[in-house]
C-alpha cells in the first residue's frame, strides 16, 4: 500500500485518488471533474423512452389548458416528496388544476393504493381526470385497474424508478428507468414541460437522500444542483437551509444526506408528511418558516425517541451474540423509527437486524442487511407468514399478525445462522492509502474537495494512520460524548505540529486513551475554518485496537 507523506505531491496524490475510482482515461476524469451541465442531458442519458416522454408532456400541456383535474400522487420519504414539490411546483405556477397526495406511512402504506386515491377523490368532491405517479406506480397495476372500473376516463403517468415486475398497459403513459431517483425523473418531465419551472435543487436533495450512486447523470444533477442550493433556492429550502444552522453558501452532498433529509423523512415517521411537501411548495418567506419549524421540531422528537429505542434495543442483545442476526421486538418502538434502529445496529455490529414493532395485534417490521446476505430471499422462504412483505437485497420491510413473531423469530434466526455459517462478517474498509500526519495539510484537504459531491459510489476518501502519538485529549458536547485528540507522528523523521483528531460519539473511550499512547485509526480529511483562520484537521472513522 502507497504510504502518503510530505514528499508525496498533489499530483501523485490526485491520481491515485482517480484511479481508485476506476477513472483511466482523459475522458472519464474530465467528465468527472466537469460533469456536463444538466441541460444537455437526454431521454437516452436517463434510459428512458422519448416517445413515452413526448407523450407524457402532450397530455399534461392538455390537461392545463382544459383546466383538467389533476392528482400528484407520491411518497412519504424525501425523494418521494421532492419528486412531488418538482412537478407540483412546475404545473401549478403554469396554472394547472392539480391536488398532491403524500401517503400516510402508517394509515395508506407504501405505493399507489385504489383506497387511498378514492377515499381521497370523495373527500375533496371531485373526479380527477390525470394522475400522475411520482417514485411509485410501476409496481400498481392491480390497484390501477381498481380505480379505472371507477374512473373510467382517467389517464394515468407513471413516473418511477424502482424494479418493475412487468410491462404497465400500453394505455398508462409510463416513464420508467432505474438510472436515477424518482426525483431526478420528475425534474427531467418538468424540464420537458417548462425547463425555466423545473427545480434542480430539489432533485438534488432526492437523488442524494435515496442513496443513489453519485456517478453518470446523479453526478451531473447533484454536481450542478448543489449550485443551485447556493445561488437560488426555493423559500422552502432556504428556510429548512436556515433552520438547520448550515451556510447556504457551502452546502455539501454530506449535508444534504445527513442534516436536510433528516428533518424531511422526520415528518414522515412520526406525523403528516404532507407538511414536508407544504414547506418545498412554500412561495413566501412566512409560510417556509412556519413548516420548517414543525419539520426540525419532530427532527428533534425522532432524535429522543430514536436514541432511546437504540438503546432499549441495545439491552435486548444477548451478550454473547450467539446468533447472526438481530432479531427484537417490542410494544414501545415507533414503527416510524424502527428502519433506523436496524440500521445503526447492524452499521455498528455487521450484523443483519431485524426490529419489530406491535399494534393492536399487528407487528411491523424493517430489516436490514450486510453484503454476505440478501434478506428479501432469506424472509421470502417464510412467505406464509407475512401479511405483507416488500423490499431489496439490503433493506427489507414487512407485516404479520403479532402471533406469529416467536415463530418468525425462530425460523427466520434459523435461516440465516445457516446462510452466515462460516462465511468472513468482518466489516470491510475501503482504503484510499497509508498517510503520515504530516501530509494532512490545507492544500491536501483542498485537493480532496475537488471529488465532490461525494456518496454512494464516489465516498470520502479514508486514510488510514498508523502510530500516531497522542499529544492531549479532551471530551467535548453537552453530554461529553465526543472526544478530540491531538496527535502528531511518532516517527521523528515526520515530524510536524499535532493535528485534530475528532472521535464523534465515542466519548467512552476517554478512559482507555492515554497521553502517549501510540494508536492507529482511519479517518478522513476536512478542512476547519474558525475566526478567519483555515486549519486541516481528521474526521475519525474507526480505532484499529490491537485486542479488536
Amino acid at each position: 500500500m502507497l504510504i502518503i507523506d510530505r514528499d508525496t505531491t498533489p499530483k501523485e496524490i490526485f491520481k491515485l485518488l482517480l484511479k481508485n475510482r476506476h477513472l483511466n482515461t482523459e475522458a472519464d476524469v474530465k467528465e468527472f471533474l466537469n460533469p456536463t451541465p444538466v441541460n444537455k442531458l437526454t431521454a437516452k442519458d436517463f434510459s428512458l423512452n422519448q416517445k413515452q416522454i413526448d407523450k407524457a408532456v402532450i397530455r399534461i400541456k392538455s390537461a392545463i389548458k382544459n383546466k383538467e383535474n389533476i392528482l400528484i400522487y407520491g411518497d412519504y420519504d424525501v425523494d418521494g416528496i421532492t419528486s412531488t414539490a418538482i412537478l407540483w411546483n412546475n404545473l401549478n405556477q403554469q396554472g394547472a388544476q392539480l391536488l398532491p397526495f403524500v401517503p400516510d406511512r402508517h394509515r395508506d402504506g407504501y405505493g399507489f393504493k385504489a383506497k387511498s386515491f378514492l377515499d381521497f377523490q370523495e373527500k375533496n368532491n371531485l373526479k380527477f381526470d390525470l394522475l400522475i405517479t411520482v417514485d411509485n406506480g410501476i409496481l400498481a397495476h392491480k390497484e390501477f385497474k381498481k380505480v379505472i372500473k371507477k374512473n373510467k376516463d382517467l389517464d394515468i403517468i407513471v413516473v418511477d424508478h424502482h424494479l418493475a415486475a412487468e410491462k404497465l398497459p400500453k394505455e398508462i403513459i409510463t416513464i420508467h428507468s432505474t438510472k436515477s431517483s424518482g426525483a431526478g425523473l420528475a425534474w427531467f418531465l418538468a424540464r420537458e414541460i417548462d425547463k425555466k419551472k423545473a427545480d434542480l435543487s430539489l432533485a438534488t436533495l432526492g437523488v442524494v437522500a435515496d442513496c443513489l450512486p453519485l456517478q453518470g447523470i446523479n453526478r451531473n444533477l447533484v454536481y450542478h444542483g448543489l449550485k443551485d442550493f447556493t445561488s437560488s433556492p426555493n423559500p422552502g429550502l432556504k428556510k429548512l437551509i436556515d433552520i438547520s444552522a448550515l451556510k447556504k453558501d457551502s452546502l455539501s452532498s454530506t449535508d444534504l444526506a445527513f442534516i436536510l433529509a433528516p428533518r424531511i423523512n422526520a415528518v414522515g415517521r412520526l406525523a403528516d408528511p404532507t407538511d414536508a411537501l407544504r414547506l418545498l411548495c412554500s412561495t413566501t418567506s412566512q409560510q417556509a418558516s412556519k413548516f420548517a419549524k414543525i419539520l426540525d421540531d419532530h427532527n428533534r422528537q425522532r432524535q429522543n425517541l430514536q436514541q432511546k429505542s437504540i438503546n432499549l434495543a441495545k439491552k435486548k442483545i444477548h451478550p454473547d451474540l450467539t446468533d447472526k442476526v438481530f432479531f427484537i421486538a417490542d410494544e414501545s418502538f415507533h414503527p416510524g423509527i424502527i428502519g433506523l434502529i436496524a440500521g445503526r445496529l447492524t452499521e455498528e455490529y455487521n450484523l443483519p437486524s431485524i426490529i419489530i414493532s406491535i399494534d393492536n395485534g399487528i407487528a411491523k417490521g424493517s430489516c436490514r442487511s450486510i453484503d454476505n446476505l440478501n434478506i428479501v430471499t432469506a424472509l421470502k422462504e417464510l412467505s406464509h407468514l407475512f401479511l405483507d412483505l416488500g423490499g431489496h437485497p439490503a433493506a427489507a420491510g414487512f407485516t404479520l399478525e403479532a402471533k406469529n413473531v416467536p415463530i418468525l423469530q425462530k425460523k427466520i434466526t434459523k435461516i440465516i445462522n445457516k446462510k452466515l455459517a462460516n462465511k468472513d462478517l468482518k466489516k470491510k474498509t475501503s482504503i484510499e492509502a497509508q498517510m503520515k500526519l504530516a501530509a494532512v495539510t490545507v492544500k491536501n484537504c483542498q485537493l480532496i474537495d475537488k471529488l465532490e459531491p461525494f456518496g454512494i459510489a464516489n465516498p470520502e476518501p479514508l486514510f488510514l494512520f498508523k502510530d500516531a502519538k497522542i499529544v492531549s485529549k479532551r471530551l467535548l458536547g453537552s453530554k461529553q460524548d465526543h472526544l478530540k485528540l491531538k496527535v502528531t507522528d511518532s516517527d521523528s523523521s515526520y515530524s510536524s505540529p499535532p493535528i485534530d483528531l475528532l472521535a464523534f460519539r465515542l466519548g467512552h473511550l476517554d478512559k482507555k486513551l492515554n497521553t502517549g499512547d501510540l494508536v492507529t485509526f482511519t479517518a478522513r480529511l476536512n478542512l476547519n475554518v474558525w475566526n478567519g483562520y483555515t486549519t486541516p484537521q481528521l474526521f475519525l472513522k474507526e480505532f484499529l485496537f490491537e485486542d479488536k
